[in-house]
């Protein structure tokens, strides 16, 4: 199984296919997968397609006011038609105020028969625009996520420190291509790591990257080196 990746003249996003080997044909097929729509390079829907039926089973819409977001709408698509349904029926409405965003999201309650808000996240950023710290706060108002990160003069992440719910710091090393090549997690006096080996091509993006990761623990069951390869066209 592989995938492709078409973008548009703006450089964005615009079908996502899944491409499997057929064995009877001995050739690959290419299964639309997901589709995106752009208004103004503002993204305004997306549909996420069944890539073995065929069919459309979710759609997300957004609503901007002077390029800034101000509602998503995520929909269950049964038989072309909507269905509102417990975790897979929600929207999101979003404010503003000087480098803060807040986001309050609505799940549908099949019990209510409406939408209900399920938690409020609000993100603040600094100068740079670079996201410092994010708090993911419940219904009633109590916070139960909470992450600060931090950047380098690239503004590249280099830190991401979660101090609620379950605390971990993870940090994050780049090569000069500004890849990352080192992945830290660490919980509770464990530590995982991954590194990448990258391999780039004459324009200089990763055409080939291999994973390793190892861990500090004793119980840690070592995972399978991965490669991912890329073949990237250019016109």
């Amino acid at each position: 199984m592989d995938e492709l990746v078409e973008y548009n003249s703006d450089g964005n996003i615009e079908k996502v296919y899944v491409i499997e080997f057929d064995q009877a044909k001995n050739k690959n097929t290419y299964n639309l997968h997901e589709r995106y729509f752009y208004e103004d390079k503002n993204l305004t829907k997306k549909e996420k397609i069944g890539y073995r039926t065929g069919e459309v089973y979710e759609e997300i819409s957004c609503k901007y006011q002077q390029n800034k977001l101000l509602r998503k709408d995520v929909k269950t698509i049964e038989n072309g038609k909507e269905v509102l349904k417990k975790n897979g029926s929600f929207y999101s409405e979003y404010t503003y105020e000087p480098n803060k965003e807040t986001g309050k999201v609505y799940e549908y309650d099949e019990e209510k028969k409406t939408f209900v808000l399920a938690y409020v996240q609000h993100k603040f950023f600094d100068a740079k625009k670079n996201l410092i710290q994010e708090k993911l706060e419940d219904k009633h108002g109590e916070i139960y996520q909470q992450n600060h990160l931090t950047y380098n003069s690239e503004n590249k992440l280099i830190k991401d420190t979660q101090s609620k719910r379950f605390p971990s710091t993870v940090t994050y090393q780049y090569n000069k291509e500004g890849d990352v090549t080192e992945n830290n997690y660490e919980s509770e006096g464990t530590i995982v790591t991954k590194k990448y080996a990258i391999k780039y091509d004459f324009n200089g993006n990763w055409i080939e990257k291999t994973e390793t990761k190892t861990s500090n623990s004793k119980n840690y069951i070592p995972d399978p080196t991965y490669i991912i390869k890329r073949k990237i066209v250019y016109y």
